[in-house]
Order: C-alpha cells, then structure tokens, then sequence
C-alpha cells in the first residue's frame, strides 16, 4: 500500500522547515508528485529519503547539494553490490567452489 503525505506533514514528520523540504526537492533527492509545493505527495519511499537526507546533513554537515551527491553515490554502491551478488550467484552455478 502505497501512502502519500502533504508537505507539512512531512515537516512534521521529519522536523525539518518547510524550507529545507524544498531545498531538498530543488537538489532532486526526492520527487514528489505535483507541480507546486502546496501539491505537492511524497509516498513513503520519498519520506524515508528525506529522513535519510536529513541524518546525513546532521551527521556530516553538508549542505544539500553535498547530500543529493551522497544519497547518489550510496543508491549506486547498493546497485552494484546486488549486481556483483547475483553475478556470484551466477558464477557459483556453474562451479560451486568459485566464490
């Protein structure tokens, strides 16, 4: 099921300024639906990367362009680790003892 929040209650959620929540839409680490921020949705996956946003900002003081290319490069490091375990996977197929 997929839940969709406003803008405020992402704030709200999330303790951040209705500011910082725009400043991070404008640097693309989240894509909510709707054109202006008073439309603005965010599903749960957009809520949980604003919280993540956030903890990074607060743990290593970047500012958000900093953190739009962190959360870039973490998404990026995830992909290839689950790209090299089913690559592994493929090569334990066709013998066991690699890997």
């Amino acid at each position: 099921m997929n839940i969709h929040i406003t803008l405020q209650e992402v704030c709200s959620s999330t303790g951040l300024s209705r500011e910082a929540v725009v400043e991070i839409v404008e640097h693309g680490i989240v894509e909510p639906q709707g054109e202006q921020p008073e439309q603005w949705l965010f599903d749960d996956q957009c809520l949980c990367l604003v919280q993540r946003a956030r903890r990074l900002q607060r743990d290593l003081e970047l500012n958000w362009q900093g953190i739009a290319l962190v959360i870039e490069l973490l998404e990026q490091r995830e992909r290839l680790m689950a790209e090299n375990e089913a690559l592994l996977r493929r090569l334990q197929r066709f013998d066991p003892h690699e890997a």
